[in-house]
């Protein structure tokens, strides 16, 4: 099984079919951002981010739109999967988007890629590391010191809520969708039977494909609904639903570890606890929160009680998809975030 945000990415894929798009140019990029210190106390070493660009940097450059990774999901796949391009969710024909590869995500510095720290040497990194090297990219190495808006998709979501008060003067809009600033107790039931299985597997000498792609099943039990299931697979049709949805080329499963145990402790509220107002005190970026009511993989009850103590907006789902209800219900979410970005 391939983790669970890959499927994610081949079921939005066809749903977005409806949305007429073209081809958008955005090839890999990386930039030497050197050492980064890691909220944890240690250091990541040489550390090395991918982006891509999309669309045109107009000439007072505030036409910038960040735009972060989902868990597991590359800035390949933003693209790949028709959320950057003319008239998609991230829209290059109004803004000019950057797409910066998470931390350990296997192209940015990871587990799987570092020279001096791989595999279990790796250090322990957070959300919070996650925005800083992000930080360090834009304003270090692309002259980017304040952007249009910041949005993300799940893990691209904590990222967000993270962002708007790590660096609140940043943007002057965020979109986090299908995220959240905390983690809610259902969400660590999900991701710590994750993190436990992959640690006994891995423990036990099981290869690393099995590891995570065992690891991703028990995603996609919380990535869809079960009314989902129910209207678009039959029984007898599950066989060549697992096979559709298994990929031959799995995660490194220290890769997702890294970035799994990430948001396990991902908690923006605690992060400004003794700030002046705490985490909700710094915000001062226009915020949308987009979340489903049905979401089984990350509960929108955080994202909706932050947008309701700074007064944001909050964009509420319907949808049997449940976690990728963004992606089903296209239609419907990027208009509503089209007049969001645009407006004054």
């Amino acid at each position: 099984m391939i983790d669970f945000l890959r499927s994610l990415c081949l079921w939005a894929f066809t749903l977005l079919l409806s949305v007429t798009a073209h081809a958008v140019e955005a090839p890999q990029q990386f930039a030497d951002i050197g050492d980064l210190p890691l909220v944890s106390g240690e250091t990541l070493y040489d550390v090395r981010i991918g982006y891509r660009t999309a669309g045109s940097l107009n000439a007072d450059r505030s036409n910038v739109i960040l735009f972060t990774t989902w868990f597991t999901g590359s800035s390949g796949d933003l693209v790949r999967y028709d959320k950057i391009g003319p008239g998609l969710l991230a829209d290059t024909d109004r803004y000019y988007v950057v797409a910066v590869d998470a931390l350990a995500n296997g192209v940015s510095t990871s587990p799987s890629n570092s020279a001096r720290q791989p595999g279990d040497a790796f250090p322990a990194i957070a959300i919070d590391d996650m925005v800083n090297a992000a930080h360090a990219l834009l304003t270090g190495r692309l002259g980017i010191d304040h952007v249009h808006a910041v949005m993300g998709i799940s893990m691209g979501g904590m990222q967000t809520f993270q962002w708007i008060a790590q660096y609140p003067d940043f943007m002057d809009k965020a979109v986090p969708i299908d995220g959240s600033p905390k983690m809610s107790s259902y969400d660590l039931a999900l991701w710590t039977t994750q993190e436990q299985v992959m640690e006994t597997l891995l423990k036990a000498g099981v290869p690393d494909d099995r590891v995570t792609r065992l690891a991703s099943r028990i995603g996609d039990l919380a990535l869809w609904t079960p009314d989902w299931f129910l209207a678009h697979v039959a029984p007898e049709d599950f066989p060549a639903w697992l096979a559709e949805h298994t990929a031959p080329d799995p995660m490194d499963p220290r890769d997702y570890l890294a970035q799994l145990r990430a948001m396990i402790h991902h908690d923006a509220w605690a992060d400004f606890a003794a700030d002046e107002g705490g985490y909700a005190g710094r915000i001062g970026a226009g915020l949308l929160v987009v979340g489903a009511s049905t979401d089984h993989m990350v509960n929108p009850a955080p994202g909706r009680a932050l947008a309701e103590a700074v007064g944001a907006r909050y964009l509420q789902i319907e949808s049997d998809c449940g976690h990728i209800g963004s992606s089903c219900e296209a239609w419907e979410v990027n208009p509503v975030i089209h007049a969001f970005l645009d407006a004054p």
